[in-house]
């Protein structure tokens, strides 16, 4: 099915939570999701101590400052997106009174979010038309965020970019620029190569391979919110 929209989600864990919850999302809550009628593609991301401290963003942003944001998690969708998350939620509260859900300890989504997609591009070395995008493999992802209009392109670093606009946040887009490393070593070259000044938010995030936690070392080790409740 054709993706004509996103489902974007902040996420923080307890540091003493990390690893039985990211294996309770791998292995219990990707899959009811995608199981979901609708719902096209999943990916899960990091941003490790690394990316944190290169963040661009408010210090106060509920979401993504001050060491928020750790996790991320984009599902595509066929149908209107907001439509999805009702779906989503109705399947959540199923998944509650099952008590499947109680593997997934503390942990919080700071924000949430549903998009249009609007419009794409990729390496011209690449035959790929817009709708095939989003399931283009990548080894890193630049989130930027910001109002008005997305400036989506490709520059060196960059295999393909979807730009989206917000439902819930009126005149403001969210730009997914998929690149070839791993942003804790390509963010900032590409950063070079397409400067954003004006962008509200401008992040790195890693894909999470699943079942494969490295980063959480570097997360217990490193100065980031040891709980929820912690403000950074």
């Amino acid at each position: 099915m054709r993706a004509v929209g996103l489902i974007l989600a902040g996420l923080d864990v307890d540091v003493a939570n990390g690893e039985a919850w990211n294996r309770w999302y791998d292995l219990e809550h990707l899959a009811p999701n995608l199981a979901l009628p609708g719902i096209v593609a999943g990916q899960r991301y990091v941003a490790p101590p690394s990316l944190h401290a290169n963040r661009r963003c408010r210090a106060d942003d509920p979401a993504w400052g001050g060491g928020r944001g750790v996790y991320l998690t984009w599902y595509a969708t066929s149908a209107d997106p907001v439509e999805a998350i009702g779906v989503m939620s109705a399947r959540r509260d199923e998944l509650e009174a099952e008590g499947r859900m109680d593997g997934a300890g503390a942990r919080t989504v700071r924000t949430g979010d549903a998009l249009d997609l609007v419009n794409g591009v990729a390496d011209d070395g690449l035959r790929l038309e817009s709708e095939d995008l989003l399931h283009v493999g990548h080894a890193g992802l630049r989130l930027l965020k910001g109002l008005g209009e997305s400036q989506v392109r490709v520059v060196p670093g960059v295999i393909a970019a979807v730009s989206c606009r917000s439902r819930f946040e009126p005149d403001t887009w969210l730009e997914l620029q998929l690149l070839d490393r791993e942003a804790s070593a390509s963010l900032e070259e590409v950063r070079e190569s397409d400067p954003r000044p004006w962008a509200m938010l401008d992040a790195g995030f890693d894909p999470i391979r699943p079942l494969h936690y490295p980063f959480l070392e570097m997360i217990e080790a490193s100065n980031l919110p040891r709980t929820i409740q912690a403000e950074g």
